[in-house]
């Protein structure tokens, strides 16, 4: 028979939504269960937010010296060592990983069960060999990146936000698949870095921003030499690493564009697989958990955040 745990609260998801629960109600004194299969942190800190802004902050200091001869100074050739600003991301990603730690969340009192987990009732999860019987659930498993179906694109390898980190040299020539924030701060970072960039949006770079505030930023992306192709569609993705082509359709007419790297960024889909939401009643859709103002899902015991 299973170990049964009764805490007041279990918190699904050990990234930034679930970590923030998990701490202010162990603070109240409240007996907390955290489940998190993958890295603590989540994307945030491990494949989001702190990388990205670490990569960002390098490629600004690089711009910033090729601009200083505006100010009288001279630094000469501006030479980018990738392997050492991949190390810089790495090392900011592992000074503030304590903060979001296993160690420190069992010193604030919650219990942590590092694996999946899933619901077998509407009451209780399944989880490293136990169950959790909570009187609240939270579930807090964000979101991963979507994969257009893209003939060909599967027999190609390519990069999202989960990988794009790993990348110890420059790429020669970036292709991007998507022109949202995450595909334009990303073109921009890797184009400040040395890296010819070419973004393919199937409708406007940054469409869904008010454009009057989208407009200084094309303008910069093009000033850093990211190349923009807009109302775009990729209809086809052929080659191997370092000869990637894709094939776009813009207004009736094909034409292919070639590169060494293809970054996908289209977007988020939730991460919701393998939760077993439907034994514990929860409905959920395409777009993820449905709920109310409260948070609340169909089951009342479980509210999702994130």
């Amino acid at each position: 028979m299973s170990h049964v745990l009764t805490p007041d609260i279990c918190v699904v998801g050990g990234g930034s939504g679930g970590l923030s629960v998990a701490a202010a109600a162990a603070a109240f004194g409240v007996e907390v269960v955290l489940a998190e299969k993958g890295p603590m942190g989540g994307d945030c800190l491990n494949t989001g937010c702190v990388p990205s802004k670490a990569l960002i902050a390098a490629a600004r200091a690089a711009r910033h010296a090729r601009d200083a001869g505006g100010f009288g100074i001279s630094t000469g050739e501006v030479h980018v060592d990738f392997a050492a600003v991949n190390a810089h991301v790495h090392g900011v990603i592992e000074a503030i990983a304590p903060h979001d730690s296993v160690e420190r969340f069992e010193g604030l009192g919650v219990r942590v069960l590092q694996d999946a987990a899933r619901f077998v009732d509407a009451r209780t999860i399944a989880c490293a060999g136990m169950l959790v019987r909570a009187r609240r659930f939270v579930i807090a498993t964000g979101s991963r990146p979507a994969v257009p179906p893209i003939p060909g694109l599967d027999r190609v390898p390519y990069l999202t936000n989960e990988t794009v980190f790993g990348l110890t040299e420059c790429p020669g020539h970036l292709l991007v698949i998507g022109g949202g924030p995450i595909g334009a701060e990303l073109a921009q970072a890797h184009a400040r870095l040395g890296a010819r960039v070419s973004v393919v949006e199937a409708e406007r770079v940054l469409g869904r921003e008010d454009p009057a505030l989208v407009a200084p930023v094309l303008e910069a992306l093009r000033a850093d030499g990211v190349d923009m192709v807009e109302s775009a569609r990729v209809v086809a993705v052929e080659g191997r690493a370092g000869n990637i082509r894709l094939t776009l359709e813009c207004d009736g007419a094909r034409r292919e564009i070639a590169g060494t790297h293809l970054l996908v960024a289209v977007g988020r889909r939730p991460s919701i697989g393998g939760l077993g939401l439907e034994a514990a009643g929860i409905a959920h859709g395409p777009r993820g958990i449905e709920v109310g103002s409260d948070l609340r899902t169909s089951n009342r015991r479980v509210y999702a955040i994130g």
